[in-house]
């Protein structure tokens, strides 16, 4: 598969060094503004229609700041080229909608790189709960506690740069283990006095899912302690027990008493889960529609008011069933595969 890259700094060299570890991926073109960010050994433009029409990539993966992957991402979709896009979708839910529609025309999928889903523990809570054996959700708490420093990057500019950077993981990964949709959400943002950013650091936000049940988040991009690791830290309460993730070990408590904690065992996450849902459909994919309502759900958040989302998930239905474009076959197989090598080299 022949790939070009747009963007070579930051996280871009992450991307760089999953991709040169990929048997399947040949490096084409990478593109970059500033011609010094540019490397040895891979074609290197600073002109994004010429290194289209010179090297004529199979997938184009684009690893620039969100306020511009609309422009850099309906470039390639013109040219005939899918996209596999690091989240979010975009900047704003208009450019989120621009790019799902671009699609649409180019006949070319765009996908969404949220590599949490793959991660074994995410899939074996998910497993766990959608067996059924603790019956319904009834309330639940995501927390997320990390500081990574960014100074010198665009986050520090970012109006809400937990919300859009980091919570979207989040968000959706509420989404994929529960397997419930937002119906409703309340929340307020903040920035603690050392922040390093301008914009909020930190929120908190109530969903009402489609269900009825309660989720809160609690959230710091820049915390003074940090008592979570990236995949947050879980309590999921239902009729007949309830679930707990924490350092990537999910331990289940069964048990219909409700005033007893009630009996608990592990869990154990397995990559074998993961490669499993790829085969039965469940879908550890994160397709365009996905990245539109999480987007959706950022917006929301960044507002500090409470909103009803029915209208995006009617939204988002629509562009998941009416043939619009989604996740290629071949962006999201590129994207399992790198995930693990991605996942060591830097936190998205």
């Amino acid at each position: 598969m022949k790939v070009l890259q747009v963007g070579a700094g930051g996280f871009g060299r992450t991307w760089l060094a999953a991709l040169a570890n990929e048997p399947s991926a040949e490096q084409v073109a990478l593109v970059d503004q500033d011609p010094a960010a540019l490397i040895d050994g891979i074609p290197g433009f600073v002109d994004l229609d010429a290194a289209l029409r010179e090297t004529s990539p199979d997938l184009a993966v684009v690893v620039v700041p969100p306020n511009v992957h609309r422009e850099v991402a309906e470039r390639c979709l013109a040219a005939g080229v899918p996209v596999l896009v690091e989240k979010p979708l975009a900047g704003t839910r208009e450019d989120c909608e621009a790019l799902i529609e671009a699609s649409a025309r180019a006949d070319r999928q765009i996908a969404v790189s949220q590599n949490y889903r793959y991660r074994p523990v995410m899939e074996t809570a998910r497993r766990v709960l959608a067996s059924g054996e603790l019956g319904e959700i009834g309330q639940a708490q995501v927390d997320f506690r990390i500081h990574h420093d960014f100074r010198g990057s665009f986050r520090e500019h970012m109006e809400q740069p937990l919300i859009l950077d980091m919570a979207v993981h989040s968000f959706d990964l509420i989404r994929f283990v529960t397997g419930l949709e937002m119906a409703e959400v309340q929340a307020h943002t903040w920035n603690p006095p050392w922040s390093q950013f301008e914009g909020d650091a930190s929120a908190v936000a109530l969903f009402t899912m489609d269900s009825g049940a309660r989720i809160a988040y609690n959230g710091s991009w820049h915390p003074r302690g940090q008592f979570t690791d990236w995949n947050c830290r879980w309590l999921i309460e239902c009729t007949g027990g309830y679930l707990t993730l924490d350092r990537d070990v999910v331990k289940v408590y069964r048990g219909d008493d409700v005033h007893q904690p009630g009996i608990h065992r592990l869990a154990r996450p397995r990559l074998a889960h993961v490669l499993a849902a790829e085969g039965d459909g469940a879908g550890a994919r994160q397709q365009a529609g996905d990245g539109l309502q999480e987007r959706a759900l950022a917006g929301t958040v960044g507002t500090e008011q409470r909103h009803d989302l029915a209208g995006a998930d009617r939204e988002v239905d629509a562009v998941q069933h009416a043939d619009l474009a989604v996740a290629g076959r071949q962006a999201a197989d590129l994207e399992q595969r790198l995930d693990h090598r991605v996942r060591r080299r830097g936190r998205h």
